[in-house]
């Protein structure tokens, strides 16, 4: 019965697919373990707890009608690299009930420790905690299902994924380095739609289309955002998060505009490219009139669902400041004020870059599109 059911799967699965994700499987699997065992790659050294104990040592006044207990717990660890590799020490550790800025452990974590003492006595200090195996087990999990789902299509996208964190990664360290910020922004931004559009879409009339639709989008939207602060003299938004900054907030706000609505605007110009497209090769005789009304019919059934990926996109990040806000006693209407607007302003002019690009795609696409495409012959009368 098994036997039958796995044929079955295979059979509709497809073998060739089949024994591809299967292999990926195996590959997700052995990177997590190995990350798991990769003590000799650190310089750090690395211990496992094996046990602990701990006990209630003070309570305090915390927030309204709540109280902070502190404990200290008693870990025993073997330490797994270094010198001292395959022996025992001791760890203290404190922690609060919240755990707002220290963090409790347990059987099995893995802890970067400063070893002290000498002989059988080791006593060590915890420094933090080893995560890189939830980060590659994530990653993989996210590959895997990518894969799985999307077929080659996921395997390209995933490959663009891993190339714009790349050119994101350079920028920074350019950026650390001395080059300006907006430059390093704008290169990025051309380098990410560029990349990430023909990876996924192939060299085509298409992908130029829509490459060509995003920047275009993008930089209207960037130019009406400037031309709004400087118009306002920025009194519209409150930058208080960004003042710590020390730098010009009007740079880093439009930057922060130019990376963070990319995506959404990306997404709009490749929808739209590949509608005119599957429409001109369903009907070459479509006239630019028509194929301008579906853009159009098209563009209103994306536009809504992208701005709210934006708008929740930006709001998310702020729950736990929000959270934290409203705990104190903080007004709702503070907290809008002081927390979220910066967000809000972030997407709405994100959304208006998603709908000033519906057009501009349309405008694009039809031209570069529709003038490629060869126009079959119109059957003559009489034509059998």
């Amino acid at each position: 019965m098994i036997d039958m059911n796995l044929k079955d799967l295979l059979k509709k699965v497809g073998r060739k697919k089949a024994v591809t994700i299967f292999i990926l499987f195996l590959i997700c699997i052995g990177g997590v373990i190995f990350t798991e065992n990769d003590y000799f790659l650190y310089d750090r050294t690395i211990a496992e707890v094996v046990s602990a104990s701990e006990e209630l040592t003070r309570s305090s006044p915390a927030l309204i009608n709540s109280k902070e207990y502190q404990y200290t717990q008693r870990l025993t660890v073997e330490i797994k690299n270094g010198v001292h590799k395959g022996k025992f020490a001791t760890v203290t550790n404190k922690y609060s009930s919240s755990l707002v800025t220290d963090e409790k452990y347990s059987k099995g974590d893995k802890l970067f420790v400063d070893v002290n003492g000498s002989g059988d006595t080791l006593k060590a200090t915890c420094t933090g905690v080893k995560r890189d195996v939830y980060a590659v087990g994530v990653t993989m999990l996210f590959a895997l299902t990518i894969v799985i789902v999307g077929g080659k299509k996921g395997a390209l996208s995933l490959l663009s994924v891993t190339l714009n964190t790349l050119i994101f990664a350079a920028a920074i360290e350019f950026y650390h380095r001395g080059l300006d910020l907006f430059g390093l922004c704008l290169a990025a931004a051309f380098l990410f739609t560029a990349a990430s559009l023909t990876i996924v879409s192939g060299v085509n009339k298409k992908t130029a289309a829509a490459v060509i639709s995003a920047l275009c989008g993008t930089a209207v939207t960037i130019a009406i955002a400037y031309t709004v602060l400087k118009l306002t003299k920025g009194r519209g938004v409150r930058f208080d998060q960004m003042q710590y900054l020390i730098k010009p907030y009007e740079e880093i706000f439009i930057s922060e505009l130019l990376v963070g609505g990319l995506g959404a605007i990306m997404d709009i110009s490749i929808t739209m490219s590949s509608s005119m497209s599957e429409l001109i090769d369903r009907d070459s005789s479509i006239t630019f009139s028509a194929l301008r009304h579906s853009g159009r019919e098209i563009g209103k059934d994306i536009m809504g669902t992208m701005t709210n990926v934006l708008l929740f996109t930006y709001v998310c990040g702020c729950i736990p400041l929000i959270i934290l806000a409203l705990r104190n006693n903080v007004t709702l209407t503070d907290v809008l004020n002081n927390y979220l607007d910066l967000e809000i302003v972030r997407a709405f002019v994100g959304g208006i870059g998603i709908v000033l690009t519906i057009p501009i795609a349309i405008f694009i696409s039809t031209h570069m599109l529709k003038g490629t495409k060869k126009i079959s012959p119109q059957p003559k009368e009489g034509d059998a």
